[in-house]
């Protein structure tokens, strides 16, 4: 597969795990993975290009491999003066409630526990959307969904991360 290909593929990710969620302020919240799956990634339809949505690549990634990666790719985007990569991100907890939110960091803890901070103040809602949405709920829940945004388009090949 040649790099320019793999260039313009974009993909999204889902994951799931047993989490601990603390409220930090207003609109900031610490999750904690005290169990974490693999991500699964899936390459998303492109608009511009029928090559690319007739082969699309779908793939697993270890949580810690995909922490690592988030962590390079937004240093690499630091040092180029550009805005860092916040996901807009869906969680779905055990009870089908939903809540939306931007991953502003993800990093590993001294316990080597995937760990997001997130913020509700970035998300907009429109017409009758409930304000329950952005008020995450604290404490420890389990097998929580979460449905990730992925947009990169200019870092090193993401299907050789996918494990075999």
């Amino acid at each position: 597969m040649s790099q320019e290909t793999t260039e313009s593929r974009s993909f999204d990710q889902i994951v799931k795990g047993d989490v601990s969620i603390k409220k930090l302020s207003e609109h900031r919240y610490r999750i904690t993975f005290s169990k974490i799956g693999k991500f699964l990634m899936y390459q998303v339809w492109d608009k511009d290009n029928v090559n690319l949505n007739k082969k699309r690549e779908v793939g697993y990634v270890s949580a810690k491999k995909w922490v690592k990666e988030i962590k390079k790719y937004n240093e690499e985007l630091e040092d180029n003066d550009k805005p860092l990569f916040t996901p807009t991100t869906i969680m779905e907890t055990e009870d089908d409630c939903v809540y939306a939110f931007v991953i502003h960091k993800a990093y590993l803890n001294s316990h080597d526990q995937v760990v997001f901070t997130v913020s509700t103040k970035e998300i907009s809602l429109q017409n009758n959307t409930s304000k329950k949405l952005v008020r995450l709920p604290c404490g420890k829940c389990n097998n929580v969904r979460f449905d990730i945004d992925f947009t990169f388009s200019n870092l090193e090949d993401w299907v050789t991360l996918f494990e075999k």
